[in-house]
């Protein structure tokens, strides 16, 4: 038994109200259950409830026995004097507010099927990926709905709150935070950090001040990336031009060195060195990120600006001095769709909530919306299960349902755990 599935049973009231009583025999009728607080305090806040003939607005609290009230020590805290119902599996202690006062109990383990507890253990126990993995095709389309929206709002906030972290290191700067947030998107999870390290020691403004020339932008990013080998005539002039720049703004305390660049287990077109060329050349065509990524209302307009050939060395080299076979191409569908949803999502739904303005968080959604899924581990088990991932909505949703509630068998917060534990 925990709180978890006790918080469940109040929530949903999944126990015998037939004649509901507290344990001193007063007549409960339950108006309000009240809204689950996932913060400090009472359990459910503003509760709504008639104990014989009054009718009582306040907190309620939830433990597994009634004696946990004085080993929380509730009875130090003022927040637990406007509690009006106690209710435990086990009532093995009287409990009193610190005025002294009673505080009604209502105690669930002699007026709930064990079955539903049992429901709940099964689910949690077994050792499927996915908990509900057996159950799942009988579960409404409703309850499945329910949660990808639920879940999807979670992960837009949770992404918005990165892009806030990065706007708060930038002293309010978004202009700095869309070109970082794009530089890390740029390496694609397996160079990352060490892309948005690079934005972060080679501001934008510094590269705004030289955008109409590709070989100076050339030129400072894979200086401060520390991937310039002088190996022939474009490298040398690389070399040359990153050594007035890096003395005239300062930038080779920051540097870095090549051994923090993953090349290994990677397509010559998906080398870091490919897609800093690409970084350069969207940055000589774009003279705003966040005009471009928050002004934008067309998924179509967004993913034609983001359509964008390196340069001809670039085309041709996958590294310095290393000529390719066959040319290479600029960003790629996916690798486009890949930033809309990373970058351009992420930093609309936090620059949403700055402003409040609900027209760009509704934009978020309808770009998921027209975006295609991705494809990956996690969404081809979903569509293993009967699960329809069509969207980027639908993918990003599945996603966040399986690394934050399905591993975390948070099953009492998904509408598919409870439609299964009513059942």
């Amino acid at each position: 038994m925990n709180e978890a599935f006790l918080h469940y049973l109040w929530q949903f009231q999944q126990f015998d109200k037939s004649n509901l009583q507290t344990i001193s025999g007063e007549k409960i009728s339950v108006l309000k259950t009240g809204i689950l607080n996932t913060n400090a305090g009472p359990d459910f806040t503003n509760a709504r409830l008639q104990i014989n003939e009054i009718e009582w607005v306040g907190n309620v609290e939830i433990h597994i026995k009634s004696s946990d009230w004085q080993l929380h020590k509730h009875q130090n805290n003022e927040a637990y004097n406007n509690v009006i119902l106690h209710v435990v599996w086990e009532n093995d202690q009287a409990i009193t507010r610190q005025d002294g006062s009673l505080i009604p109990t209502l105690e669930l383990k002699t007026i709930t099927d064990i079955q539903i507890f049992n429901k709940y253990q099964h689910l949690v126990d077994n050792q499927a990926v996915i908990p509900c993995k057996e159950q799942f095709l009988k579960v409404s389309d409703l309850s499945k709905f329910a949660i990808l929206d639920k879940v999807l709002a979670k992960r837009l906030q949770q992404k918005a709150q990165i892009v806030e972290q990065l706007f708060e290191q930038n002293n309010g700067d978004w202009e700095e935070t869309a070109y970082q947030l794009l530089a890390r998107n740029f390496g694609f999870k397996l160079n990352s950090e060490t892309f948005l390290r690079l934005a972060q020691n080679l501001p934008l403004k510094v590269l705004q001040k030289h955008r109409d020339n590709i070989t100076q932008i050339e030129a400072m990013l894979f200086g401060q990336a520390g991937l310039i080998d002088k190996c022939d005539e474009y490298s040398e002039k690389l070399s040359q031009e990153y050594d007035f720049f890096a003395a005239k703004f300062s930038l080779k305390t920051n540097q870095l060195s090549r051994h923090e660049w993953k090349f290994l287990r990677t397509r010559p077109a998906n080398f870091p060195t490919i897609r800093i060329a690409q970084l350069a050349k969207l940055i000589t065509q774009q003279q705003s990120f966040f005009s471009l990524f928050t002004q934008t209302n067309s998924i179509e307009d967004l993913r034609n600006a983001l359509k964008i050939e390196q340069s001809i060395y670039w085309q041709e080299h996958y590294n310095f001095g290393k000529v390719v076979s066959k040319k290479l191409v600029g960003l790629g569908k996916d690798s486009i769709n890949n930033i809309l949803i990373n970058t351009v999502i992420p930093l609309l739904a936090c620059y949403s909530e700055k402003i409040d303005n609900q027209e760009l968080m509704a934009r978020c959604v309808s770009f998921l919306e027209a975006l295609p899924a991705e494809e990956n581990h996690i969404t081809e088990m979903w569509e293993g299960l009967g699960m329809k991932i069509k969207t980027a909505f639908d993918s990003q949703a599945s996603i966040e349902l399986y690394n934050n509630f399905c591993t975390q068998k948070c099953c009492l917060q998904c509408n598919v755990g409870i439609e299964i534990l009513k059942k």
